[in-house]
């Protein structure tokens, strides 16, 4: 069963009154904070129900998958019930382990007294695809701990107050999440920060100014949905901070012009073959521009390129000033009818 991150509590507290958790649970995802805390109500869960004995295995692909086998079907002295935690020390299980895994999630089912909590950081298509994968999700409920949606982060700010009795004014909060934007384990702090300072209150924006700092974090999705989306503004903000956490330019103009040829090729083609990560976006900005713009773009991309390298570029010096008047002008024109 696949499950939602912000599900697993009302899951939990089902299975809680019926005395027994199921078997096996698998965390997967690329945001830290909330595998953090699955694995956290997992683990208090199991603790209340008497699940007193913990095994912790970290296996790679070279590893001796064994030990997860003996870890499951050994007997405690005490007949205690044993939470098992298997890591990943790297991408995949290797073939002996993939096998070792397919055995394990038929196995760990008909054992009543042990919980197997597997953590995962991602699960990509191939992953998916995996025949071990397949049998633990079969046989178990696989947890998705994704990056939070922007659109969504105020509301999981807004939750996130409820829990600890407070609010927050529009104003602050929009403030706030600006500030921490794709960084929820900093988010987090920063709001137990509030939680001690002012309790059970509704925040104004001169109490979050005063007390939030900026740790928000950017990445080159983010610039390319604020470009698709016209945020001029977040535009300019998600350069600027790429630039401060010293992002490397030859990747970014790499991501950039790639999307680019993409939004090209739907300008011309609306049906045309693009990967489906960026498909989205990329339509959005085809339907605002035209051929002739983004191939004038793409070939500042490239004096970039070379500005980046050390080479002269006429009419351009610093490459950080010209890659945000560049990533500017492409949102301002995706306003443009």
């Amino acid at each position: 069963m696949n499950i939602r991150s912000e599900d697993l509590g009302n899951l939990l507290e089902k299975e809680k009154t019926q005395g027994v958790l199921s078997p096996l649970w698998v965390i997967v995802g690329e945001e830290p904070l909330l595998a953090l805390e699955a694995g956290d109500a997992l683990r208090n869960a199991a603790k209340e129900l008497g699940y007193s004995e913990r095994v912790v295995l970290a296996l790679s692909s070279v590893s001796d998958w064994s030990p997860l086998i003996d870890a499951a079907t050994s007997v405690s002295l005490f007949d205690d019930k044993k939470i098992i935690e298997l890591r990943f020390l790297s991408s995949g299980p290797g073939i002996k382990g993939a096998k070792v895994l397919a055995q394990f999630a038929e196995l760990v089912p008909q054992i009543d007294s042990t919980v197997t909590l597997v953590h995962l950081t991602q699960a990509d298509y191939t992953t998916q695809k995996a025949s071990w994968f397949k049998a633990l999700a079969a046989n178990g409920n696989v947890i998705s701990c994704q990056p939070i949606a922007r659109a969504q982060y105020p509301n999981w700010i807004r939750e996130r107050l409820r829990r600890q009795g407070q609010s927050m004014q529009e104003s602050a909060l929009t403030f706030f999440a600006e500030q921490t934007e794709g960084n929820l384990m900093a988010a987090k702090q920063e709001l137990m920060k509030l939680e001690l300072l002012y309790p059970g209150k509704e925040l104004t924006l001169r109490e979050v100014e005063d007390c939030v700092m900026n740790v928000s974090r950017y990445s080159i999705e983010d610039l390319l949905e604020a470009i698709a989306q016209g945020d001029v503004a977040r535009t300019a903000r998600t350069v600027n901070g790429m630039q401060s956490e010293d992002e490397p330019m030859p990747f970014i103009l790499v991501r950039l012009s790639s999307f680019l040829r993409d939004t090209l090729s739907l300008t011309v083609n609306r049906q045309a073959q693009v990967m489906p990560s960026v498909r989205q976006l990329a339509t959005q900005l085809a339907r605002r521009s035209t051929p002739a713009k983004i191939t004038n773009m793409l070939a500042r991309c490239a004096d970039l390129d070379r500005l980046a390298k050390g080479l002269t570029v006429q009419n351009r010096d610093d490459v950080w000033s010209e890659l945000k008047t560049l990533c500017v002008f492409l949102a301002h024109v995706s306003t443009r009818k």
